[in-house]
């Protein structure tokens, strides 16, 4: 039986059967001279699967009294929902349940179709014996904010390069896959700075000025952010102007003073938003997938902590984590981090650790004419 290139979306995929194949009809979607490959020839790249996910086990990979159908599905619809590898067409008809099979039992004899996988059998992702980076992020989290139950880990959050190391193993292992996050934000870029109010000069109404608008000193930082403890002094943006009003929330008719700033020297950040996600699950070597995808799941996690409005009833102990992160961010030389703004659509927020390498280059005053309200149900305090 043979596929072709229209049976898939990855490009990956796509481009290997273009290079290996011949052009010919399709036996699973119909299509026509396109090219395509035997199924089996295509065994070597989704084997990588069969060692991701695993056949359902009761008591083995998901608890003993659980229902199978509420942790498995057939493996053909699992790479899917996780990977959108296949063509929507064939998935339509469920034909991609048949390639998969056919990848995997093209090149077997009929002994040997029994060690074929059974992809039509339930598999999943879950493996409640197993903790992820995430679990041991969670660990590390409580440990943070609640030291008295535990052996304190970072006095006064400042861990040093050996605490990191030794003690913090989630981060240690993290380490292995950040640079994939890793941009540059070069010298002279614009960013931008707000604050809510404005000054009063010769009966005129006026933006603050610009020394009023950079980075406050240290010794008048008394509060804690999700970045910065108290004492400590960030530099906080965003990308564009919008995002920097809406951090501030402002109601309607308020008057807020926009500085825009520029980047004095090359910065590298990590990239929160941006993330590790992966174009294709060829992309890397089979044996390190897991490893990749554990640290997209933490990565992910950590832009939403650090996405969370603060709230005037917050637990300053909630900040401990998204702080120690910061702190690990710093130890290992980079310059800050970008994460997603919580008040602006499609925002994105800066915070550089050292407020010296921007300038504030001029203020405005703006006007806010409209604020968006949306609401739901509050859940629980985890919400």
């Amino acid at each position: 039986m043979r596929c072709c290139e229209a049976c898939f979306t990855d490009d990956y995929l796509k481009n290997y059967i273009g290079e290996h194949g011949e052009r010919g009809s399709c036996e699973y979607c119909g299509s026509r001279n396109n090219y395509v490959i035997d199924a089996g020839e295509l065994e070597r790249l989704f084997t990588r699967f069969t060692e991701l996910y695993a056949p359902v086990e009761i008591g083995i990979n998901i608890p003993s009294d659980a229902e199978a159908l509420d942790y498995g599905q057939p493996l053909a619809d699992l790479i899917q929902e996780q990977w959108e590898i296949f063509d929507e067409r064939l998935v339509e008809h469920d034909r991609h349940h048949d390639l998969l099979d056919d990848i995997f039992t093209a090149n077997r004899g009929n002994d040997e179709l029994v060690l074929a996988p059974a992809v039509r059998d339930l598999w999943t992702d879950h493996n409640w014996l197993h903790r992820s980076l995430l679990d041991h992020w969670h660990e590390l989290v409580d440990e943070l904010k609640n030291p008295e139950e535990h052996h304190a880990i970072a006095p006064d959050l400042q861990p040093s390069e050996e605490d990191v190391a030794t003690a913090v193993d989630t981060l240690q292992w993290f380490e292995e896959d950040i640079e994939r996050t890793i941009i540059t934000l070069p010298a002279g870029s614009r960013i931008f700075r707000a604050r809510l109010g404005y000054r009063e000069r010769d009966y005129r109404i006026v933006p603050f000025p610009p020394e009023e608008m950079s980075s406050p000193p240290s010794q008048l930082v008394d509060k804690p952010g999700r970045a910065n403890p108290v004492g400590v002094s960030f530099f906080y943006a965003a990308k564009d102007e919008r995002t920097a009003v809406a951090e501030k929330r402002p109601h309607t008719g308020a008057l807020v003073s926009v500085a825009e700033c520029v980047t004095l020297r090359d910065l590298r950040l990590l990239d929160l938003p941006k993330g590790m996600r992966m174009s294709t699950p060829f992309e890397c070597s089979p044996e390190y997938l897991p490893s990749i995808l554990e640290s997209c799941e933490l990565f992910n996690h950590l832009d939403t902590e650090f996405s969370k409005p603060l709230r005037h009833t917050d637990d300053v102990r909630d900040y401990l984590p998204t702080q120690f992160f910061v702190e690990w961010t710093k130890n290992h030389r980079y310059d800050g981090l970008l994460y997603t703004s919580a008040m602006s659509k499609d925002g994105i927020n800066i915070v550089i650790f050292d407020p010296t390498v921007a300038r504030v280059d001029s203020v405005r005053l703006v006007r806010v004419d409209a604020v968006e309200v949306a609401y739901r149900d509050y859940t629980g305090d985890g919400d």
